[in-house]
């Protein structure tokens, strides 16, 4: 009994001391995180990216906003390539009044713009116009424009449209007489209607479905482009706001939701209204899909025709449709197939000015590109590009010298395949030129004329320096600004460390980066955690300085390595990388399993003994499937929003990766299937009012695992959407579910 009482007397004491302890070092742990949070970091770095504003469309003067320690915000005008304070800060604040007190550290000026003269700009809740003169600066405040019809104005401002019972209104903006123009429009097949979001209808008591329109005007106010909608028997969802006031009442709201596989989805019939003959008219063209929310068409009009696209259900045929209205004709100008899948984030179109010819862009060679074609005849006159690299975005067309600059990826030997070069080439495809050399991500602004660039490049190392250089050489002409990263290194934050890493195919290159602690000591042994986000529309690994905005930095000060990167099957490396997923999205974080495994044989320090993965939306999806799939390796996991079936999620999104119809792989790959081969600690969270995967999802799959006897961890968070990380709650519950499980 006597050491029965000893033994009892030291576990106390030991009890005693440890608890204690641990409580102090783990609440000093997160407090330290909390500095590493997104939004701490934001604040310690100043002037990631120069933004030009062109003054008048002239090459020589333009403006930008910056921010400095000392100073606070500025804006610094630039002629003739010499930059200079945009205006006098005493003469400003004492031109709005006498008793007017600018505190320029806090970013007081908002919405400003500056035409050489007059500057307009937003302050204290008050809009003011400044006239700036050599003699004298005089300012006087303005009405601010509010909302209202005036949103489907045409441009010569003489007429309107508005929706009354689901019909079509042309009205005169000089005497507000309205003619009806359509009179079969219902709430099952209304005109003009834009789906509306829920948290819309929900947040707003007078919520009108009928002033939220979809309308392009022509530049000449002479047509109208609009549709008439098909929504009857489509998929309704409803969300419910359980705290939606302090009555202890449940709100509710049903919407329009089409989902993945489903047999009905909303479909949109062309309309075209004539303001001279004041009429309307169903053009007889294919019926376009309406996947999700907002408008049913992506168009613009140019001169005489309106431009649009269309791709049909299955995801493997994508339309340019040109619009002739004079003719009241649709026909197809561009047909774009595949076997397998057509990516729309790649398809975009640029029309040229001066001559009846537009840029086409499209994956047809594998990777792509640019591609010049005649609107009168639809024939294609040549490709403009050409090669094993990925044209990312058109950023000019100097049609004077017949030059398209476009930034492209991957086509530079011996750097990052993600980073963005700019390039100039002949219209004809002749003449290539890189005119941004730097091994880093460059992201580039042209002048009007095409007399400069603004450059601003960096690396996950290098903070960003923006420049002036010429547009067709690429010389460098002036720095202009560099990112202010001090306060950020005086924090102790150390920049993450890129890696590159051999695919199990043994030849294709995999990029991403290391986080680490601040206090990282490479004698000791880290868990690891995979930020995982497979999409295939795009790929997520930060390329420029700008690698401290997400919750990784955070996660690693708790001593954790995390890891971010980029596997097979995602995006901008051509149609034979990204086509990894296709019908293949359960395999996502296969190359990062592979990946942590590989850089462990390089690196003592990473623990593959403890491996967590958190995610959300599709990464959400590839946490749970990832501790199935992965049921050893992964020994916890937290999943945020996930779309756990293809099925329970849009149809815009789910069915071109994953093919239409629905066939027996999106029950292989549902994370509903086989939860009994969960092993290691899962938290889920979701929030109720989730619009873009609806919380059902992960409440399938609860019950799916409650079903199986499965221990897990739940959070339904109310009034929260998609996005949990805005959630400082939430953020810290993933963290002490990381420390708990994988012990740091």
């Amino acid at each position: 009994m006597k050491k029965l009482l000893i033994l009892c007397g030291s576990l106390f004491f030991i009890g005693c001391q440890s608890v204690p302890a641990s409580g102090v070092n783990k609440s000093a742990n997160l407090q330290r995180a909390k500095l590493f949070s997104a939004t701490n970091l934001a604040t310690k770095v100043h002037n990631l990216s120069l933004t030009p504003q062109w003054i008048n469309n002239s090459d020589e003067q333009f403006w930008f906003e910056r921010y400095s320690a000392l100073n606070g915000q500025e804006f610094v005008l630039v002629e003739q390539q010499r930059p200079q304070p945009l205006f006098d800060k005493l003469r400003l604040q004492q031109a709005l009044g006498s008793d007017v007190k600018i505190d320029w550290q806090a970013k007081p000026l908002q919405q400003l713009a500056f035409d050489g003269t007059t500057l307009t700009f937003n302050f204290a809740q008050q809009s003011y116009r400044c006239q700036l003169t050599e003699n004298a600066y005089q300012c006087h405040t303005v009405q601010s424009t509010t909302a209202n019809e005036a949103r489907y104005l045409s441009p010569n401002k003489q007429h309107y449209v508005k929706l009354e019972k689901y019909n079509i209104h042309l009205c005169s903006s000089v005497d507000k007489r309205c003619k009806q123009l359509t009179h079969d429009g219902s709430p099952s097949e209304p005109y003009a209607v834009a789906h509306p979001y829920p948290e819309d209808m929900l947040n707003d008591a007078h919520f009108a479905e009928q002033k939220q329109l979809q309308v392009y005007w022509s530049s000449d106010s002479n047509y109208l482009i609009s549709y008439k909608l098909f929504r009857e028997g489509v998929n309704k969802l409803t969300l419910t706001d359980s705290t939606a006031d302090n009555d202890f009442s449940v709100s509710t709201v049903s919407y329009y939701y089409p989902q993945a596989g489903d047999d009905v989805l909303p479909m949109a019939q062309l309309l075209l209204v004539d303001v001279a003959a004041q009429r309307a008219d169903l053009l007889d063209a294919p019926k376009i899909m309406q996947t999700y929310y907002g408008g049913a068409i992506w168009g613009k009009w140019h001169n005489d025709a309106f431009y649009y696209h269309d791709r049909r259900r299955g995801n493997r045929e994508y339309n340019l449709m040109q619009v002739l209205p004079k003719d009241k004709r649709v026909r197809t100008l561009i047909t774009e197939t595949d076997d397998e899948f057509i990516d729309p984030w790649v398809q975009t179109f640029d029309n040229l000015q001066q001559t009846n010819r537009l840029i086409w862009s499209s994956q047809r060679s594998g990777y792509q590109h640019l591609y010049l074609y005649d609107t009168v005849s639809g024939a294609l006159i040549n490709p403009i590009t050409q090669g094993d690299f990925t044209v990312r975005s058109i950023k000019g067309i100097d049609e004077q010298r017949g030059i398209v600059y476009f930034e492209a990826s991957g086509k530079e030997a011996n750097v990052d395949a993600y980073f963005r070069h700019l390039y100039r080439v002949n219209l004809d495809g002749s003449n290539l030129t890189l005119l941004t050399p730097e091994p880093h991500e460059h992201h580039s602004y042209l002048s009007p004329g095409f007399k400069y660039v603004i450059d601003n490049y960096s690396d996950a190392h290098t903070p960003t320096q923006s420049w002036l250089r010429d547009a067709y050489s690429g010389e460098k002409i002036t720095l202009l600004d560099q990112a202010d990263a001090s306060a950020l290194t005086a924090l102790g934050w150390r920049a993450p460390e890129p890696f590159t890493v051999l695919a199990p195919d043994g030849k294709t290159p995999l990029y991403g980066l290391i986080y680490k602690p601040s206090h990282f000591d490479s004698n000791k042994l880290y868990p690891i955690i995979d930020d995982s986000y497979t999409g295939p529309h795009n790929f997520f690994t930060p390329k420029s300085f700008d690698t401290f905005s997400n919750q990784r930095p955070a996660l690693a000060e708790l001593g954790f390595i995390v890891i971010k990167m980029d596997g097979r099957g995602t995006s901008k490396r051509g149609k034979a990388f990204q086509r990894h997923s296709y019908k293949n999205l359960a395999a996502g974080t296969d190359d990062h399993v592979w990946a942590i495994k590989q850089l462990a044989k390089k690196h003592d320090y990473f623990d593959l003994t403890r491996v967590g993965i958190f995610g959300f939306s599709a990464g959400g999806y590839d946490t749970v499937q990832a501790m199935l799939r992965h049921n050893t390796f992964f020994k916890a996991g937290v999943s945020a929003s996930g779309n756990h079936d293809f099925r329970v999620d849009k149809a815009g999104w789910n069915e071109i990766w994953m093919g239409w119809p629905v066939t027996a792989h999106w029950q292989q790959q549902s994370n509903y299937t086989d939860v009994t081969r969960l092993k290691g600690k899962l938290l889920l969270a979701h929030g109720e009012l989730d619009s873009n995967v609806h919380p059902s999802a992960t409440l399938r799959l609860v019950d799916k695992l409650i079903n199986a006897n499965k221990d897990f961890d739940l959070l339904i968070m109310p009034k929260m959407g998609h996005v949990l990380d805005t959630s400082p709650y939430f953020v810290e519950k993933r963290w002490k579910f990381f420390i708990e499980h994988l012990k740091p």
